[in-house]
């Protein structure tokens, strides 16, 4: 069993690190073994690519050294190849370590909130929350199978990409392995809208009603998400619910607040209750009303749900009246619910009888933050005026301009830029205004922040730019507008990739023609990201042509000597092997493992391909390093036809 735990250790996290970093040589030599149920080669692979600076590797030995699966625990050996990793700008080793050093010597901890801060500024998620709390990773739970927060983390990887595994993995973890947020398996399969995973955790015996630390339970998650089979399974299992977060919200309250009209008729038929407000005093239709989804309003409205937005009195002294229980806004300082209603007037009496400009709500709030989740653009001047300050960011690390920018609230970013906020303002925990206004693609933000002079190269934690962004998603009046601005094309994130990258990876054709007539660069170090890898693994034929004709090298290498012919190779696209073959690429070339693009088509079983580069010249009696050529690889992994193929030369 401890092989098979291993086998799927390494797969789930061979699967992630692919989606970040492209899949290395050895990673995919362990992801062969592990497909032939070849357990000690694959943790031999593995221990080979790591030896080598294979990024994948150590960082996957790390874990597996960490655990204990399929090897002894040695913390020294997970210390060292996590560290490998993340020197080289991996986050998620980076937090990992953290992790591991979080409880010991003192220079332990200080190492640990050093590693911590380096991972949350490469962009991991869970590392940024932390450093915003000033906290470290929760104590690592050890037993003699190894680090239980770390079996967790692989768990939540086989969740994402590999769910055949998840009933088998979670063995190893446990079903109620919660991160440092409290968040279990559970959620992360719901929020994934994976339905298979969400069967096999219920199976193993997850709690569906089992809250993180903000009160928050899977049903809650699956009401906002997508997934009407997830949300199903999750109403048959739960035993309350109609249970609340911390701050009042039902699952009835988290599908109408995102619009889910199908999730509230499915809650309303199974007997969500449609009254009580939340912490705010909102009722789930003053919610679904202030949203705008007028189809979820009329479907609570049916079910017999009032609202509550007229109970708020309103005091001759200060405007509003916040200390009624039950009302809305409860404990809320006036200023603040008067900037909620965009009430000039009343903000500006407030102000000049005292009230304190930044006095922020239970939540975490001030009054500009307010105004701008409340679209209450008019209030805006005056509590600048009095002093607001803009840098503030709310308890999710939010500030008022980045927020607006990301939100689609136009008017308060134009009241906001009109009294001389930066429009690059924002806080260490968020993306710069620009990046937030192209995450969702809102044009007439990103046009009013570069009109008000806001910095084109912006970059987020993982180094994206806007450009980047608007490449990836292929959006051609975004990129125009971008160009527009002059940005630096040749930028890079923290892996290396510029915007010609992103769209060949995803951009398409006219993309990349557009970034190349722009003066993208088209080469540089070798140690950097091709994008002749990335329509590769796009399997962009025409995209791989273009670049190929404007002068991309046909033999660029990875970090381990890939070439895109022995990438292509190994992904068994025949198509693009030809392109590269037709483009000049060195057929026998070879990587840091001496693995031709003839060894990995055999290595991955991919029968035409062969043919195809025998046909094309390729050397059938090259060796790698361990003296195998593709005649002895063909026999040991049992593939007749290419055995056949290859003696028959």
């Amino acid at each position: 069993m401890r092989f098979c735990l291993i086998g799927t250790a390494v797969l789930l996290a061979l699967t992630a690190a692919q989606a970040r970093a492209g899949e290395s040589v050895p990673a995919a030599a362990a992801k062969v073994s592990l497909r032939t149920k070849q357990f000690g080669a694959a943790l031999r692979e593995l221990q080979f690519g790591a030896e080598h600076r294979d990024i994948q590797c150590e960082y996957l030995l790390g874990l597996i050294y960490a655990n204990g699966l399929g090897t002894d625990v040695s913390i020294a050996a997970a210390r060292r190849w996590l560290t490998a990793a993340a020197e080289k700008s991996n986050p998620d080793a980076a937090y990992a370590l953290a992790g591991l050093l979080a409880q010991g010597l003192p220079e332990d901890r200080e190492n640990a909130r050093r590693w911590l801060e380096r991972a949350a500024a490469e962009g991991q998620p869970l590392a940024a929350k932390l450093v915003a709390s000033h906290s470290l990773p929760l104590a690592p739970v050890r037993n003699a199978a190894g680090d239980a927060q770390l079996a967790r983390e692989l768990l939540v990887w086989a969740i994402r990409h590999d769910t055949e595994s998840v009933a088998m993995f979670v063995k190893a973890a446990g079903v109620e392995a919660a991160d440092e947020f409290g968040r279990t398996p559970l959620a992360y399969a719901t929020t994934e809208g994976s339905d298979s995973a969400v069967r096999q955790l219920l199976a193993a015996g997850a709690s569906v009603d089992q809250a993180d630390h903000f009160g928050v339970t899977p049903l809650m998650l699956a009401a906002e998400a997508a997934s009407d089979s997830v949300l199903e399974t999750l109403l048959r299992a739960s035993r309350n619910l109609n249970a609340r977060d911390h701050v009042g919200n039902s699952a009835l309250f988290y599908a109408a607040r995102v619009g889910r009209a199908r999730h509230v008729a499915r809650l309303l038929a199974a007997k969500a209750s449609p009254e009580g407000p939340n912490a705010d005093g909102w009722t789930v239709l003053d919610v679904s009303s202030k949203a705008g989804h007028a189809e979820v309003a009329k479907l609570l409205r049916d079910a017999g749900a009032t609202g509550s937005l007229k109970v708020a009195k309103i005091r001759e002294s200060s405007g509003v009246d916040p200390t009624q229980a039950g009302e809305l806004y409860a404990n809320w300082p006036a200023l603040a619910i008067a900037a909620s209603r965009d009430d000039v007037g009343v903000v500006e009496k407030l102000l000049a009888e005292g009230a304190r400009a930044d006095e922020p709500t239970p939540q975490g709030d001030t009054p500009l933050l307010v105004a701008a989740k409340y679209r209450a653009a008019k209030v805006i001047a005056p509590v600048l005026k009095a002093g607001a300050s803009p840098a503030t960011p709310d308890a999710e690390g939010n500030t008022a301009l980045a927020y607006a920018a990301g939100h689609g609230s136009s008017d308060v970013l134009d009241a906001l830029l009109e009294k001389g906020v930066s429009p690059d303002l924002h806080a260490t925990t968020e993306a710069p205004p620009l990046i937030a206004a192209a995450r969702v693609a809102d044009l007439t933000a990103m046009q009013h922040l570069l009109t008000a002079g806001a910095d084109v190269n912006s970059a987020d934690a993982a180094g994206l730019t806007a450009i980047m962004i608007a490449s990836a998603a292929a959006n051609l009046e975004m990129t125009q507008m971008l160009l527009a601005a002059n940005p630096r094309l040749g930028m890079k994130d923290r892996t290396g990739r510029n915007a010609l990258w992103f769209a060949a990876a995803g951009g398409g054709d006219q993309m990349v023609d557009l970034l190349l007539a722009a003066g993208s660069p088209i080469g540089g170090p070798a140690t950097e990201p091709s994008p002749l890898f990335a329509a590769v693994r796009a399997g962009r034929a025409n995209t791989l042509e273009r670049l190929l004709r404007k002068g991309l090298p046909p033999d660029a290498r990875s970090s381990t000597e890939d070439t895109p012919l022995i990438a292509a190779a190994a992904r068994g696209d025949i198509a693009i092997v030809r392109v590269l073959l037709d483009g000049g690429a060195n057929i026998d070339a070879q990587n840091a493992a001496g693995n031709t693009a003839l060894i990995e088509a055999v290595r991955e079983g991919q029968t035409e391909v062969c043919r195809v580069l025998l046909k094309g010249g390729a050397d059938a009696g090259l060796h790698n390093r361990d003296r195998i050529d593709a005649l002895d690889t063909a026999r040991r992994r049992h593939l007749g036809d290419i055995v056949a193929m290859l003696e028959s030369r």
